[in-house]
């Protein structure tokens, strides 16, 4: 596995990049043993010190971007010293928050900065959204960590990694989950007691529950258009840029599934213009091979978090600007059931990803309270649904909502968060 993954850096990167790749991660390693070790056995615990650790690349988004800006922008928090690990902190010279310092961990060519290991041993708080990568494997007595985790969806561990999940992954306090439905599958997804898994809902909740701006103006200000009908379209990853990803043995005849070639998804582009209405396609972050014309479509948009990232548009945003919502096996139809709008569910893979990747409950099928699509006459009809304000499962959802989320629906799901830990 080692050899693979030098041999798809070489691939990438060339010679010399790889080698300071791995030059930094050399070094990297041995600052989180001594200062980590260091500052965790002789430093102070500082509990008004919070840290925030966002998924690889992806910086501040997701979760730990939602929480964050709960506290930086609520007076009770002034007091607190906030630091995030970032890819790269000089992207970040231009934010003038009070009390917030960034840091770079994680970066593109393998650095992880000592003062990143500092802080994550010596802070009060530290939230993370995927894995800790090792920031606070040392650390004062007393910190609290919380897996504010990207989503409880329909999808189990990798078969060949039920026994062994990455202590950077399992080791927390406290981890969210929407509600009392993944409590267990969470508790036996990463090998913890019950008591650590938090039925709470997500801080990103917030965004897609209270967007700062109306439906119509975040489709314009995005994608400079107008439709009838939004449909979003959230596919999770198959073939990934993660090596050993279960779901890269799951072929199909096009990156997207329920479609055979090109020509069905520019037959669907037709429908939705006769309809009058955008889908908008937004792209896994670790899915590859991509290989799609984007720009040969008329009601058909694709984003990725870049071009959220240069609109300032969060991504619980856009979802909350949709009519309704195309998934699969992803945790964000169980995010958009607090909407109470159409869903759909595309399970042309559904065996081969049962065989590969597996699901939580043993029929998924029972938990997902939309239409289900194989091809493209199931999208079509979807679409023609949504058009014509059509929801063929609102009471489907309406039994299944108190199961999957904690009820009633939060006024504010990161005050809930800041209350259980008193901050």
């Amino acid at each position: 596995m080692i050899l693979d993954s030098i041999k798809e850096q070489f691939k990438k990167k060339g010679f010399w990049k790889t080698i300071e790749f791995y030059f930094c991660r050399v070094m990297s390693k041995a600052a989180l043993k001594v200062v980590g070790t260091y500052a965790a056995n002789h430093g102070k615990l500082h509990r008004n010190y919070i840290v925030f650790k966002n998924r690889t690349m992806q910086d501040m988004t997701d979760n730990a971007r939602a929480f964050f800006e709960y506290l930086v922008h609520n007076e009770a928090y002034k007091n607190y010293q906030i630091i995030w690990m970032v890819s790269d902190k000089r992207k970040f010279r231009k934010c003038k928050y009070k009390n917030v310092k960034f840091v770079t961990a994680e970066s593109r060519n393998g650095w992880t900065s000592p003062l990143a290991y500092y802080y994550g041993a010596v802070s009060g708080f530290f939230f993370y959204t995927n894995n800790t990568a090792y920031l606070n494997l040392h650390h004062c007595p007393g910190q609290i960590t919380v897996n504010l985790w990207h989503g409880c969806g329909y999808k189990d561990v990798p078969r060949e990694k039920r026994e062994n999940t990455g202590a950077s992954m399992m080791h927390f306090d406290y981890a969210l989950v929407p509600g009392e439905a993944f409590v267990e599958t969470k508790s036996r997804y990463w090998k913890c007691p019950k008591e650590k898994i938090l039925p709470l809902g997500y801080p990103r909740y917030d965004w897609m529950l209270h967007p700062s701006m109306n439906s119509q103006d975040i489709i314009w200000k995005m994608f400079g258009m107008k439709a009838d009908k939004a449909i979003l379209w959230m596919p999770t990853f198959r073939n990934s840029e993660v090596l050993d990803s279960a779901e890269s043995k799951i072929k199909l005849p096009f990156p997207l599934p329920g479609f055979k070639n090109e020509e069905e998804l520019r037959h669907l582009d037709k429908t939705l213009k006769h309809l009058n209405v955008l889908l908008i396609i937004k792209k896994h972050p670790v899915q590859k091979e991509w290989d799609i014309e984007e720009d040969a479509f008329e009601n058909i948009r694709f984003v990725n978090q870049e071009m959220l990232d240069q609109k300032e548009i969060q991504l619980y945003e856009l979802i909350s600007a949709s009519d309704g919502l195309i998934s699969d096996y992803s945790s964000v139809a169980v995010d958009y059931m607090l909407l109470n709008r159409p869903l759909a569910f595309v399970l042309s893979d559904m065996q081969q990803y049962k065989e590969t990747r597996g699901f939580v409950f043993e029929n998924p099928q029972e938990y997902m309270p939309g239409e289900k699509i194989y091809d493209l006459k199931g999208l079509e009809e979807f679409a023609v649904h949504v058009s014509g304000e059509k929801d063929l499962y609102r009471e489907e959802r309406r039994k299944l909502l108190p199961v999957m989320h904690q009820m009633p629906v939060k006024e504010n799901y990161s005050k809930a968060l800041a209350e259980f830990l008193k901050l």
